[in-house]
């Protein structure tokens, strides 16, 4: 259950908002043409970059986590580099973000 009154819990839904933000970007790299693709993937940095800030500020205790989205990030650009872009390059990726590695966000 969610606990609304923990101190991480506003940062935790910083995270979710962020996770879906790359999410979405990554469905648009897909979807979009290959001249598009760069502008997309920087959009989705921006969102990356939110997350690093995030995890050193708030989420510190969590050794792997800067791994984890350091491999989300590796895996955004390999999809936005592909000739033929795929779910599949980034799946393990936000798999593991979304594991007990990742920020601890929840789907509800």
């Amino acid at each position: 259950m969610l606990d609304l009154n923990h101190p991480q819990t506003e940062h935790i839904f910083a995270a979710a908002r962020l996770q879906d933000a790359v999410m979405d970007g990554a469905k648009r790299i897909i979807a979009a043409q290959p001249s598009e693709r760069q502008e997309l993937l920087a959009l989705c940095e921006q969102s990356i970059d939110s997350m690093r800030t995030l995890h050193s500020e708030h989420f510190r205790s969590s050794g792997s986590l800067a791994t984890v989205i350091d491999e989300l990030h590796a895996a955004l650009r390999a999809l936005a580099a592909s000739a033929s872009p795929h779910w599949d390059i980034v799946r393990a990726a936000f798999t593991r973000l979304e594991s007990d590695e990742g920020f601890g966000t929840v789907w509800i």
